[in-house]
């Protein structure tokens, strides 16, 4: 079953003909064709992809980088521009091709290397051409296909050819391809997928990640061998791959063990043992990337990481269960895909499908969840990263899919006290105290912990929502390791507050905390809120002396199967205070459904749209 080399150029032909003419995109994609070859005991892959530069802004994309490691190897690289006539004008040199380390700021050591290149013209518009061969020995997928190079950038046309061996048994998915089919030869079996992505899709505020909505086409055998011999029968065959590829990596030193022991002496209480090896991971190691061989996806051992003290998640984790074992405790490895905003998992393509791994340890009543990478995350705290999501938990020869805990209404709140003291030359001393859960907790909390004070003070003074003021002092305070709330107290000037009206004065409220809902015309993505946005306000407005608040002070309730919204005064002796809750439920909105989850949020902002009159006292 061998393809020719030279297919992929055959498929340039007539492109230009069929360009479509005045496109608005800066570049486009006119062509994606890849040709995927399985053999015994490997796979190849050859990617031919034809992109058309419309401007110099275009030109961004001008660079090509294809990415590689020692055992996803590169070859057969070439390249050339044609112009708008269909000529080929220049062509890739290897000497115009340079190789780097793809290694990351937050990584030690990786397998990942780029070979990259840039091939410009001065008129436009033009086409770049380039083709490459991958092959690969060592695999769990066959392939994972997106053809798309960018967001921002169309692709017009893209196919995709998978040779397989007769009956090679195998699993696969597509999403969002336009027509695929299956012929059977001789040799072997021929799929074929057809895709495009024509209207590029932006990111949009609450909305799933966008790589969920592109083409895409994912085949992997039902027996492969990587590290071990592994199966994706189901997810109890492939847990049990994880299991064994982890197989005698929790062993310490001795050293180790007798630290581990001292820490515990006396300590009856399993919970309170787990949180004491937590805060000692915490406390004596770091989170840094390595990725070496089949480090993608087997942990480095817990020797390692007790030796020298870092590791990415894979080998945290992997420490972190065997400094739990040395105490007696049992506990799980969990794969799990983080991110700000949960990906579905694909239950029925049973496959690698997570970037992440975490620790579960199981107590009577309930399961601890640990996140082993961070060095100021609370005990048994899972944030918006993890939290709410499918996850792979893995157990000898009982692996399963569980589901990680949401946070709550409680885990979520942030809470926000402001007294305002009104003088009559418009300005306001003003003491504010913000109490912050779930999502602005994590931000805080990062922030008090890895930014020095000047780039504190920057954000912190850019983040208060007054449109003329001055900070005169801030502090951040954090009451305990493992309190999943984060305090900060200011005290401010606020300059021309308070307005004059005719021998009267009148004031706005500060508003409340709303998610910045576009309106129904620019929305074009489905809403996912992953988590609940709850926050109040307690606002306290001294008045003048002399002066009387004369506005009508009704108060409001909305509800909704959204969330909900409370807004209620109080007036007495000298001072107005503002109590507000808004609550919006976590939930995922079809498109059909946005006007009206934004009638709702609009009813909240007109609610808020009135201005409190102070008159002078008779």
């Amino acid at each position: 079953m061998n393809i020719s080399p030279y297919l992929p150029l055959l498929l340039l032909l007539s492109l230009w003909g069929s360009r479509a003419q005045c496109q608005p995109h800066n570049a486009e994609v006119v062509k994606y064709n890849s040709i995927c070859v399985v053999e015994a005991g490997k796979f190849s892959q050859i990617d031919t992809i034809i992109i058309q530069i419309n401007n110099r802004i275009g030109e961004d994309y001008t660079h090509v980088a294809i990415p590689y490691s020692k055992t996803y190897k590169i070859s057969d690289i070439d390249a050339w521009i044609t112009n708008s006539a269909g000529n080929r004008i220049r062509s890739l040199k290897s000497s115009d091709i340079t190789t780097r380390s793809a290694i990351s700021n937050i990584s030690l050591y990786e397998d990942d290397f780029v070979k990259e290149f840039q091939l410009k013209h001065n008129v436009y518009p033009y086409q770049i051409a380039y083709t490459y061969k991958a092959t690969c020995k060592d695999y769990i997928d066959f392939t994972r296909w997106t053809p798309i190079i960018d967001n921002r950038v169309p692709t017009r046309a893209a196919h995709l050819t998978m040779v397989v061996p007769k009956n090679l048994p195998m699993k696969k998915y597509a999403y969002n391809v336009v027509h695929s089919k299956v012929d059977t030869t001789s040799n072997g079996v021929i799929l074929q997928w057809d895709a495009c992505y024509p209207n590029v899709l932006k990111s949009e505020i609450y909305a799933k990640p966008l790589d969920s909505y592109f083409p895409f086409v994912a085949a992997t055998p039902l027996h492969f061998s990587y590290g071990v011999e592994g199966c994706t029968h189901s997810w109890q065959s492939f847990g049990e791959w994880q299991n064994q590829l982890q197989k005698g990596l929790e062993v310490l030193p001795e050293k180790e063990k007798n630290h581990i022991k001292q820490l515990t002496e006396g300590v009856t209480d399993k919970k309170e043992i787990v949180k004491i090896l937590y805060h000692y991971l915490q406390d004596n190691t770091r989170y840094i990337n390595v990725s070496i061989g089949i480090g993608g996806m087997k942990p480095y051992p817990a020797s390692y990481v007790a030796q020298n003290k870092y590791g990415d998640c894979k080998a945290l984790s992997n420490y972190m269960r065997a400094i739990l074992r040395c105490a007696g405790i049992d506990s799980h490895y969990v794969l799990v895909n983080a991110g700000n905003q949960p990906s579905d998992l694909i239950r029925d393509f049973v496959s690698s499908q997570f970037n992440h791994a975490i620790v579960a340890v199981p107590l009577e009543k309930d399961t601890l969840w640990l996140e082993t990478t961070s060095n100021i995350n609370p005990f048994g705290y899972m944030g918006t990263f993890t939290q709410n999501r499918e996850a792979l938990l893995i157990s000898e020869n009982a692996s399963r899919i569980v589901k990680i805990p949401s946070l709550q209404d409680s885990d979520s709140f942030t809470s926000r006290r402001m007294k305002f003291d009104l003088q009559t030359d418009g300005n306001a001393s003003t003491a504010i105290s913000f109490s912050f859960r779930g999502r602005d907790f994590e931000l805080f909390n990062q922030l008090n912990s890895e930014l020095n004070t000047d780039e504190q003070d920057k954000i912190i003074r850019e983040y208060m929502h007054f449109s003329n003021y001055e900070v005169k002092e801030w502090l951040l305070k954090k009451p305990h390791r493992d309190t999943a709330r984060i305090e900060l107290h200011s005290t401010l000037n606020l300059y021309k507050i308070l307005k004059p009206l005719a021998g009267d004065y009148y004031f706005g409220l500060y508003p409340s905390r709303i998610p910045a809902f576009v309106p129904v015309n620019a929305r074009k993505l489905p809403v996912n809120i992953p988590y609940p946005i709850c926050n109040s306000d307690t606002l306290i407005y001294t008045i003048p002396q002399g002066y009387k608040v004369t506005s009508n002070l009704n108060g409001i309730s909305l509800k909704s199967r959204f969330g909900s919204y409370e807004l209620a005064f109080t007036y007495s002796k000298g001072e107005l205070l503002v109590a507000k809750k808004v609550i919006l439920k976590p939930a995922h909105y079809q498109l059909e459904e946005y006007p009206e989850l934004y009638r709702f949020i609009q009813e909240i902002k007109e609610a808020e749209k009135r201005a409190i009159v102070l008159k002078p006292e008779a």
